[in-house]
């Protein structure tokens, strides 16, 4: 089961686990986000950036793992030799971790994941 954040409420009640995504243009948001989530807290934070020096570090609880995406390593849809555009990465990422990490069944997953996108981020990440 999702629950989709539409703010910061809702992602520091998660009771589950949390995903949430954006941009080097969110990492405000992203921090004051971060900064709600309760000591037992535990999932996935995606940020994209357009490279490594882009690279801020976030304290977050014990549980929680950051991944930074530089788009600069990252290329673009599969057999076009693009670039990879902003939002991108953060988007196969999420979509990634949805299918690995969660099944959509609470019995199996053990809790619902509380999600939240930044805006920027493709709707159709989540798959939910």
């Amino acid at each position: 089961m999702y629950v989709i954040a539409s703010d910061a409420t809702l992602v520091s009640r998660a009771a589950g686990r949390v995903l949430l995504a954006g941009t080097e243009a969110n990492l405000d948001e992203l921090r004051a986000l971060v900064a709600t989530l309760p000591d037992r807290a535990q999932g996935q934070i995606f940020i994209e950036v357009p490279d490594a020096a882009a690279i801020d570090p976030i304290a977050t609880p014990e549980r929680v793992t950051v991944a930074w995406l530089a788009r600069d390593i990252r290329s673009g849809e599969m057999g076009t030799g693009l670039a990879c555009a902003p939002g991108q990465a953060v988007a196969r990422a999420v979509r990634a971790w949805m299918g690995e990490m969660s099944t959509g069944d609470l019995e199996l997953d053990g809790a619902a994941v509380c999600v939240w996108l930044a805006p920027g981020v493709p709707n159709d990440s989540a798959a939910v």
